[in-house]
């Protein structure tokens, strides 16, 4: 099995046919063809079927892509790493944050991070923890930076906490509940509740009513998008219920208010979280500890 058999097979899969594939990468495509069924042979199982449009990854391939996937991170870490001790300031780094790292730390850290290194390619995704959990494992990203729960650790990666966290009840400007102080005044509002970081967290929301002695809150839209949850309260009378950060975020603060009531909202603290096993290269390094610096620096400023 050679290094040309995996990133035939990478293009080809990303590409979803071989003739987007061959002209992706510069290759004639009877080459591609013959280095696809010489792999499949040695493995004696099929990694693509075809369809009306090109093809697709069968089960076996699936598995396949996913192994190689993190061959390929592994191989190109490591030419970048020799290349940055040498000296150089190219390669790339990839990132995934929660919103509210996002919206903390990601600003001031990357402006830093442009000045020492103007020519690296930078990946950043907004995600949660979970969703991007198999990334980090396989190496596709470097690190998350977000909110994270005990309940998620395991010993595969290392946690470093960057500061802790609340949430706060997010209603409109001008809203009709403005300058509430008692959960007992809310009890009549109704709600739409985003997917939160940890079921936890979802949890901690119906709690809040209940340690209060009140009613359930009145849920009447659930939203896996931050956007539209803000969308929605800024035209409506809806509460919902997100990470403090949005509010101090400029195109945000002018639309909302929190509603400051006597029972906050504790919620997970936001950390970086990267495998245990896999060190990062020079650039992945420096970026990480520039996140680790803005993230103190947030943290005191609470």
């Amino acid at each position: 099995m050679k290094l040309s058999h995996l990133r035939d097979v990478l293009a080809v899969a990303e590409a979803g046919s071989l003739r987007a594939a061959s002209r992706q990468l510069g290759i004639a495509q009877p080459a591609m063809t013959r280095n696809i069924r010489d792999i499949e042979n040695e493995l004696g199982v099929a990694l693509f079927e075809r369809h009306v449009r090109g093809v697709r990854l069968t089960e076996m391939g699936e598995v396949f892509v996913r192994r190689a996937s993190s061959v390929e991170a592994e191989l190109r870490r490591a030419r970048e790493e020799i290349e940055q001790l040498k000296g150089k300031t190219t390669g790339q780094v990839s990132l995934a944050a929660s919103t509210a790292a996002s919206i903390a730390v990601l600003p001031r850290a990357l402006a830093n991070f442009r000045k020492d290194y103007p020519n690296a390619l930078v990946k950043v995704s907004e995600s949660l923890f979970q969703p991007i959990e198999t990334d980090l494992l396989e190496g596709r990203v470097d690190m998350y930076v977000g909110v994270f729960d005990e309940e998620a650790f395991t010993n595969q990666f290392l946690i470093e906490k960057l500061f802790d966290n609340r949430r706060v009840i997010v209603a409109r400007k001008g809203h009709p509940l403005s300058g509430t102080r008692r959960l007992a005044d809310l009890v009549d509002a109704r709600w739409v509740r985003p997917t939160l970081a940890t079921r936890t967290s979802e949890a901690d929301f119906e709690r809040m009513f209940e340690r209060a002695g009140l009613p359930a809150p009145e849920i009447v839209m659930h939203s896996r998008s931050t956007l539209i949850t803000l969308m929605v309260v800024a035209s409506s009378d809806l509460l919902t219920i997100l990470p403090k950060q949005w509010l101090e975020f400029a195109l945000a603060a002018d639309q909302f208010q929190s509603l400051e009531v006597d029972d906050p909202l504790v919620a997970a603290p936001v950390c970086i979280v990267r495998r245990r096993d896999l060190p990062l290269t020079p650039m992945a390094e420096r970026l990480c500890d520039l996140v680790r610096r803005s993230g103190t620096h947030y943290g005191q400023q609470q």
